[in-house]
């Protein structure tokens, strides 16, 4: 999903859940959503992933997520899971200054 997909979704108020995998203290410096869950603890805290709502992932460039969202659709049979192209990077590049 694109940095401007996800400005949409959440500018309708879209029903999606907004996942920052990053580290705690990456997240405490700022991000898209209130929830985070740290690429290290997702596996332990898969049961808070929702699967009958548009999930989207996110990290700082966008490899982590692209990554977890692979292992989890094959491991955990998922099939409502995006990833952020570019990461928090590029929503900062296109969102922080406007």
């Amino acid at each position: 999903m694109t940095v401007q997909n996800l400005k949409h979704l959440i500018n309708r108020n879209e029903d999606i859940t907004i996942i920052d995998i990053r580290e705690t203290y990456e997240f405490e410096d700022g991000a898209i959503c209130d929830l985070n869950i740290p690429l290290d603890q997702f596996l332990n805290r898969i049961n808070e992933i929702p699967k009958e709502k548009p999930v989207l992932l996110y990290c700082k460039s966008g490899k982590r997520s692209q990554s977890l969202k692979y292992m989890i659709e094959k491991l955990h049979s998922f099939n409502n899971l995006h990833h952020l192209e570019g990461g928090f990077q590029k929503w900062q590049e296109e969102f922080a200054t406007k």
